[in-house]
């Protein structure tokens, strides 16, 4: 029985260690030259919050000054990230942006480029959310569905 046991304590750490090695990392660059790995398996989510960057899982708490934080980066084996795609998920008709490929149950929202959610009236065509540009000021926007984003730019 201990023999068992021992195997199974041995295999269970060699399996540990090697999902921990190829596990992919968010990085954070600090302006200090430091930087801080987050491994994504804990499911971190990152919020700007007035001049705050707040990353939460439920298993660690992290709260940084925006102006501590440089840039983002990822490593590990790739696997998990796919290379966005190229082809936009809208197009631009009569004034107004077209979002295709919406679910009518998918949550949409808007926010600007530093995280602030812009209320707007979106109106749904189908499987197509439409927004009218004369709601909002020029900028850079972000339109999330459902974890998918796309990123937009007004003029």
């Amino acid at each position: 029985m201990k023999r068992i046991l021992l195997s199974f304590a041995v295999f269970l750490t060699a399996m540990l260690g090697c999902s921990y090695a190829a596990a992919q990392t968010l990085v954070l660059h600090h302006a200090d030259g430091t930087t801080t790995d987050v491994q994504l398996y804990m499911q971190p989510q990152v919020k700007f919050q007035n001049d705050r960057v707040l990353i939460t899982s439920t298993v660690l708490n992290m709260d940084y000054a925006k102006t501590d934080i440089l840039r983002f980066t990822y490593k590990g084996d790739g696997s998990g990230i796919g290379t966005p795609n190229a082809k936009a998920a809208y197009t631009y008709r009569d004034g107004q942006l077209v979002f295709h490929g919406v679910k009518s149950s998918d949550a949409v929202a808007i926010y600007k480029s530093n995280g602030i959610r812009v209320p707007v009236n979106l109106n749904r065509q189908g499987s197509d959310v439409v927004l009218s540009l004369s709601q909002i000021p020029t900028g850079v926007y972000l339109l999330k569905v459902n974890g998918r984003t796309s990123k937009f730019t007004k003029r």
